[in-house]
């Protein structure tokens, strides 16, 4: 009977520090919660945790909103970098440099580094179609090497590199009013002539 007796109390004691606990507990839940997002007065504890709930879920949607967010700005910002980059490395003045390889004894292959217009690589193509026979490939790049096949140059190579790079050098220099007779000269619409052309 002793042991029986002493039972009740105990549990007394233990649902008492139970409850404490829980209030201890939702007491801190709501005090991370917006006054606003609470009631006033005698509210009942499982209303009052369905609204932290609910302040928790929005808290999450929003964070995933503006994570997606943030994630957009800096790819944004990224390919914005990136579209910089890339101005800047094409804004670096890469320096003129010309040189032909002969292919066979009769074709030659003209590579041009430092073109950085279309109406430069037209005034390229109407030089050497004057001094050989003719272009049969002209492949256009603002970045590398522009390459250009001709046959049966008329005059030896050094002289074409050192004519060339001191034409485009002039339009460069004087801009592309310089050339303009010589372009008069010749159809600037390269499509009427017959070689491959690549960009």
């Amino acid at each position: 009977m002793s042991a029986s007796r002493l039972e009740k109390p105990e549990r007394k004691i233990i649902e008492k520090n139970r409850r404490n606990q829980m209030k201890f507990l939702y007491s801190r839940l709501f005090s991370l919660i917006p006054p606003h997002s609470t009631s006033k007065g005698g509210d009942q504890v499982a209303n009052q945790v369905d609204r932290a709930i609910n302040y928790i879920q929005t808290l999450k949607t929003n964070l995933e909103v503006n994570k997606n967010k943030k994630d957009r700005l800096l790819l944004l910002l990224s390919k914005k970098r990136s579209h910089e980059d890339t101005e800047m490395i094409n804004s670096v003045s890469i320096p003129l440099d010309i040189q032909i390889h002969e292919m066979t004894h009769d074709h030659d292959a003209v590579l041009v580094t430092g073109l950085k217009t279309y109406s430069t690589f037209c005034i390229v193509v109407q030089f050497l179609d004057q001094y050989s026979t003719e272009v049969t490939l002209a492949n256009f790049s603002n970045s590398g090497h522009s390459i250009f096949h001709i046959c049966q140059k008329k005059i030896d190579a050094d002289d074409i590199c050192k004519r060339l790079k001191d034409s485009v050098e002039n339009m460069k220099e004087f801009g592309d009013n310089t050339h303009a007779s010589f372009r008069n000269e010749v159809d600037l619409d390269l499509s009427v002539w017959d070689f491959d052309l690549l960009y």
